[in-house]
């Protein structure tokens, strides 16, 4: 939990909307959750959402438990990629990150390590039809390498006010 803490300290110095934090949630609260979506979350995510119950991160939001913003909400976009979309997500996909294109980045809950710690984030591309046993390409072999990606681009192309990096 100290090292993600650590990671949202870093993102927290650069300003809205490049990366905006909120309220962390209660272990019960997560642990609600996973019971409504029948799945079990990786810890490094919990611990994420215990910090920062979703983000806002270059631009786009890294769903949350939401119990009255939908648009935000981890259990919303979950029922709406799984059951609302031409091209459906599988069930042990949690949609966690949109690109605003309509594809999303996806906690493989299908993919969940023995101890629980990890899982593989993987890229859930809208417009692709994937072969039944096909492997959608993975980003990131768990939520905490995800976050780690997500602010090195930060530290590679923006400065901590949003303005772009010079080259």
């Amino acid at each position: 939990m100290e090292y993600i803490r650590n990671l949202i300290l870093q993102l927290s110095n650069y300003v809205d909307p490049l990366f905006k934090s909120f309220e962390g949630i209660e272990k019960v609260e997560i642990t609600k959750f996973e019971d409504k979506l029948g799945f079990l979350l990786p810890s490094d995510f919990k611990s994420f959402l215990n910090i920062s119950n979703g983000a806002v991160i270059l631009y786009e939001n890294i769903y949350g438990i939401y119990n009255n913003n939908k648009p935000f909400d981890l259990f919303e976009n979950y029922l709406l990629e799984k059951n609302e979309v031409g091209n459906p997500i599988r069930e042990y996909y949690l949609p966690i990150y949109p690109d605003g294109m309509g594809n999303h980045t996806c906690l493989d809950l299908g993919s969940l390590s023995p101890d629980g710690k990890r899982c593989n984030i993987i890229f859930w591309q809208h417009d692709r039809q994937y072969l039944k046993n096909e492997q959608p390409d993975i980003d990131a072999k768990s939520f905490t390498m995800f976050l780690e990606d997500l602010l090195n681009e930060l530290n590679e192309y923006y400065n901590y006010d949003g303005t772009e990096k010079e080259n």
